[in-house]
């Protein structure tokens, strides 16, 4: 029995730990440089040259779109040619906001809104991005649209 109770207060410690250090990150200032990574973001896309998107994804990043073929792109390459298709159809993010984050030591989840144009026509849509921490960088690792 004392075994137990040695294990029980151990394990109360380590939530209690983790606890307190997610209540340590500053939620304000994390999702304000978040805010200003999405503005990046945009000004890159809307740049003309998917290339200046390349730095913001992970070498392995995903992108999921029912506007690909097989509904799944891997690697940073290919969904930096995806993208480079978009801006050569004329595509243009009219704006982008996040409407909710969420964040551990090593990834963030933010749920975007967006608006876009494409050949004239406005869509409204959704973004959901993992992004995750390498090297003290926060990069894309998974890029999900629904429009």
């Amino acid at each position: 029995m004392t075994s137990l109770k040695t294990i029980l207060v151990f394990l109360i410690i380590i939530l209690s730990g983790n606890i307190n250090a997610q209540a340590n990150y500053d939620t304000a200032k994390m999702f304000t440089a978040f805010q200003r990574q999405t503005e990046i973001w945009k000004s890159a896309y809307n740049s003309g040259n998917a290339q200046n998107l390349a730095p913001l994804y992970t070498d392995d990043a995903r992108y999921l779109s029912s506007h690909v073929s097989g509904l799944e792109l891997v690697g940073r390459e290919k969904v930096i040619a995806n993208f480079q298709n978009g801006m050569k159809m004329g595509g243009h993010i009219d704006s982008l906001e996040i409407i909710s984050m969420n964040a551990s030591s090593d990834l963030v989840t933010l749920l975007c809104r967006y608006q876009a144009t494409n050949s004239g026509q406005t869509v409204i849509g959704r973004n959901l991005l993992v992004l995750k921490k390498v090297n003290g960088s926060w990069l894309i690792a998974i890029h999900m649209t629904v429009v």
